[in-house]
Formats: C-alpha cells, structure tokens, sequence
C-alpha cells in the first residue's frame, strides 16, 4: 500500500512567495496542510486555491507550537515540511520513491541549498529533517529554530533528493527576519545559557546582520561544546567562525584554527577553500595554491558537512589561477581561469583575468578569435560580458562583433539591443545605433539610455535640429534631466550658441558623473578612430564641448587632468612600440 504524504507548514504573510511553494509541490503530495499565524496579507487566500486545509493559529511566540497544531491536522503516513520561502525541486514523484524504498528508516534529512548569489550558481549546502513518519515520536521542540526530535538517530538517514531550494529574500525582510529571531533566540538564551544550539543560531544571526563582534563569543561557544555527533551543526559552526575570524580582523586565528581543524576534517573541502582564501589574501601563494588544490581534490564532502558550492570546482580554480598571476606563472593561470569558466559558466568572473591574459598575450582580434573558438560567446551572459570588457579596454569594433556575432543568442533582449546600440554608436555605425534605438519600447527601462544615445548618434552625424528636439523631450522626464542638459548645452557649445546657467532643479554634482560618463565613451570612440586618423570633425567638437563642461568644476577639471596624464602615456606607449623603446613625447 502507498504511503500519504501530509505538506505541513505555518505561514504569515508570505503572499509574495506562497504560490511557488505550493505550485512546485502540489502533484508530490496527498494533502497540503497550511496554518496562518495571522497573516494580514493575501495568504489564506493564495492557500485556500491549492487546499481547503487552511487553519488559523493564534501566534504565541512558540514557532514549535504552530509547527505540531499543524501536524495534529495531518492524516497522511508521511510528513514533509516546507517554509513559504522553499520551492522542492527534482524528478516528479522522487519523494515518493524515497518514502517507498525507506525500509526501516522513520526520517529523512533532505538537503537545503541556500543561495548566495542566484546568477552565478553559489550556494551553501545544508542538510535538514523535513521527511518524518507521521507518529507522535516525532514532534518539534524549541520555540525559535525549531528541531523535529529524533528518537532513534538509527532510524534518519540522508537523502540526495528531492533538493529544497531557498528563495533569496530582499535584504530588508531579511534583517526584519533576523531581528525578530534575535529576540526569540535571547529570550530563550536567558533559560538556556548553556545549549549549544542557542550559540550557533545567535552567531549565525548576529554574523549575517553584520555585527561580528556580537557573533564571534557565541560562535566560539557553539564550535567547542558541540561535538562531532553533531556534525550537522559543528561542521557549519567552524565555517562560521572561520569566517567571522576572517570578517573580524583576527586572520591569523582564523587560519590557526584551520591549521588544527584540518587535522581532525582532513576532507572537508570547504575547510582548505577557506584557508586558500586566507593565506591568498596574506599573500603566502604558494602556500593557497596547496590549498585550494587540496579542495579541488577533496570534491564534494561528506552529506554531514556543510558545502559551499564551488569551493571544490570554479571558486577554488578561479582564486588558483590569481595565485598563479601573483607567481608570475601566466600559462598555469591561464588553465586555472579556463577550467574555472569550464566548470560553470553562469561565474563569468575568471573571464575578467582571462581576457588580460589573452588581450596581453595575443591582442584584440586573437583575443576574440580565442574567446569564440572555445565557444565561450556562445554562452550569453559571458558574450555581454566579453563585449563590455572589450569596450572597457578601447577595443570597440570586437565588443560590437562579439554582439554582432551572436545576434541569435538574444531574441527581443531590450539589454542586447542597447549594448550593441553603444557599440555601434562608438564604432561609427550612426545609422544602425540610431536602429537599434528604435527597437526599445518606450515603456521599457531602457528606453531614456536608448534614446541619450541617440541624440549623441544625432550630434555625430550633424543632425542638431534633431538631435534638439529629442534633447528637449528627454528634459520633460524629471530623472532624465541631467543628461538632456548636459546634451543641450553641448549642441549650443558645438554651434557657437548662448550657454543657460544650470536651472535650479540640476545641481553640480548630479551632472558631473554624467559628464564624465559621456567623456569616457567619447574616448572609447576616439579610440576606434585610431590615433593617427584626423577622425570625425563633429566627434572632436563633441568632445572639446566635454570637455568646455568639465573645466566648469574643480572635480571636473580634475579628472581631465587624469585623463590627459593617462592618455599621454598610452600614446608615448603606442608611439614607442612603433618608433622604438626609447621614444618619448617630451623629447620629440
């Protein structure tokens, strides 16, 4: 006979995330059980479209007492736990054959993957109770950070799938959440001073508020009094405390603590990760590298452990092949960012180091033959990535092609359109830029950078009466004001106008970053002109209207006085690999 399975969970207030939750779970279950604990938002009503088993409980302060009034209303065999922020992901029906094939086991530990940062795949790995047989051996205790008592650990054991997924939240919910746990925990901690889970869940949230000084006793306390029988929270406490070690200042007792940890965990991975992030940042490199390789060669630890997701691939060969930069040793660096970027291309950062490497090593154009060969263009976010790295370094017409190129990865992509817009305006393709502008909705985000760069497409093809009259129409959006006046006094400097004193609603200092901004780009198209090219006449009345509004301000005339100096030594060093090493400008 199969198993019921009973969804049991409390919710307040998770209007925002209640229906991910449900719609991901609701075919894995036979029932869906949800207590509001007096929610003031939409959430009885988004519960009740997936169950009528919606219950109110009046908040007492005691997350365990909502917790088992849910599971006094559950009639199947088999109870899974979720939070409103948890979506379960993995193959249709892999909960139930986990339940099918439990043979004597009464409880499963699923794993948690809480994540840091979304796009670029890094997250920690957690494993948690939230699969029990539905008796009354098994019911929560404490009332914040609330545990399923384990009667028999024999009888738990550890699950590869299905995989909980936490939603990351906005920062500000997640400190009102904090905040409200701090509370609950030193409530708690004033009756219980010496239970070891009350110090780790107090170092945990004082560390993720950000106040290391708090966390780092209670974090110590929690490493020392739990013991490896409770690796689930030693393992996870030690990274804590290595990192509030590291966060704090004390970097040679964090490292001293890995030193001795790992003599005892000699396989935990993220253990020499963390100890390569802390002899790389003592600049010991040679020392990092054994221990990141170390991490590499360890792969991913024991269930038991706490996991940092990368820590034994792209996060470890990545920070080997900035070791490697820093010994001079360029082809093994090289390697070390490939396999990073191999490994998950969703972490475009080794592409940074990667592209310096080859941009040195091989030029622009061998550099992008490099980059496309290996099919790393064919990955969009590393495309755009590349492309504003080849505009960054002056290299304007490889940025456009690696946009150009690759026009199919991004069907009715507005933030395609407006990178390749910039490239082409700043390669000399006026006529497709202004193209490309037309192409972004006026209700889209990126409408008003569109349409800047249109009236700068318009002022290099001469066409002022146009380029005026959109000017005039950006000033009529009050965000985009500083950018339509800096653009209309431009045109009147180009033209040999009257200049208008800066209206009262723009002040200084929200125009001088535009200004900036504008004058960097002006140079990036100065550059794909060619140094040695007379350019375009209207292009250098562009840029000395720049820079006529800079020298208006301290700070502007500051950074044109930076400007000019590194521009003078890009040309003497232009000049000298033409010319010879011994060339300088102030000689000739």
């Amino acid at each position: 006979m199969n198993s019921r399975i009973s969804l049991a969970m409390i919710v307040k207030d998770e209007a925002r995330l209640l229906a991910d939750c449900l719609e991901a779970v609701k075919d894995e279950v036979d029932e869906i059980i949800i207590v509001d604990t007096g929610s003031t938002d939409q959430t009885a009503t988004i519960a009740r479209d997936y169950t009528d088993l919606v219950y109110s409980f009046t908040w007492k302060g005691n997350f365990s007492a909502a917790r088992n009034f849910a599971l006094q209303q559950a009639t199947g065999d088999w109870i899974l736990a979720l939070d409103a922020d948890e979506v379960i992901q993995g193959e249709p029906g892999s909960l139930r054959s986990l339940i099918n094939n439990a043979g004597d086991k009464e409880a499963f530990l699923l794993p948690l993957h809480n994540p840091i940062a979304n796009s670029t795949e890094e997250f920690n790995t957690f494993f948690v109770l939230r699969l029990f047989k539905h008796t009354d051996r098994y019911q929560y205790t404490g009332k914040i950070h609330e545990q399923v008592s384990i009667p028999d650990p024999e009888k738990v054991a550890l699950a590869q799938n299905p995989i909980l997924k936490h939603k990351p939240l906005p920062l500000r919910i997640q400190h009102q959440k904090r905040n409200r746990n701090l509370r609950s925990l030193l409530q708690a901690f004033q009756n219980d001073p010496y239970n070891p889970f009350l110090h780790y869940y107090l170092g945990v949230e004082w560390l993720m508020l950000g106040k290391e000084s708090y966390a780092l006793p209670f974090l110590q306390e929690a490493y020392l009094r739990l013991s490896d029988e409770n690796l689930l929270f030693r393992a996870p406490a030690l990274k804590y405390l290595i990192v509030c070690l590291r966060t704090s200042g004390k970097s040679d007792e964090a490292l001293s603590l890995c030193l001795e940890a790992s003599l005892n965990y000699p396989t935990f991975t993220d253990l020499f990760y963390l100890g390569g992030l802390l002899f790389e940042e003592k600049e010991e490199y040679l020392m990092a590298l054994k221990w990141f390789k170390h991490a590499i060669q360890c792969g991913t630890p024991q269930a038991l452990f706490s996991h940092l997701a990368g820590s034994d691939s792209f996060l470890a060969h990545y920070h080997l092949g900035f070791c490697y930069e820093k010994l001079g040793r360029t082809i093994e660096a090289w390697q070390a960012y490939k396999a990073a970027l191999d490994s998950n291309p969703r972490y475009p950062y080794p592409l940074y180091p990667l592209f310096l490497i080859l941009l040195r090593e091989k030029g622009p154009a061998d550099c992008y033959q490099y980059l496309d060969i290996k099919g790393y263009l064919d990955n969009p976010l590393l495309c755009l990535t590349a492309a504003n790295l080849f505009y960054l370094a002056n290299h304007v017409e490889e940025a456009f092609r690696c946009l150009d190129d690759h026009k199919d990865l991004f069907p009715n992509d507005e933030r395609y359109c407006l990178n390749l817009n910039k490239y082409c305006i700043y390669s000399g393709r006026f006529d497709k830029g202004l193209e490309l502008s037309e192409q972004i909705s006026q209700n889209s985000a990126k409408f008003s950078s569109a349409q800047t760069l249109s009236i700068i497409a318009l002022i290099l093809l001469g066409d002022f009466p146009k380029a005026k009259s959109l000017a005039i129409t950006l000033w009529q959006t009050p965000l985009t004001r500083g950018e339509a006046h800096i653009l209309l006094k431009a045109i009147r400097l180009i033209n040999n106008e009257t200049i208008v004193p800066i209206p009262p609603k723009i002040h200084e200092q929200e125009t001088i970053p535009l200004l900036k901004e504008f004058y960097k780009d002006y140079l990036h198209y100065q550059e794909s002109q060619g140094y040695l090219k007379s350019g375009n006449p209207l292009a250098n009345s562009w840029g000395e209207a720049l820079e006529t509004l800079l020298k208006s301000s301290e700070e502007g005339s500051d950074f044109l006085l930076v400007t000019y100096t590194h521009k003078l030594e890009t040309l003497q060093q232009r000049f000298s690999e033409i010319f010879g090493m011994g060339w300088r400008a102030d000689e000739h």
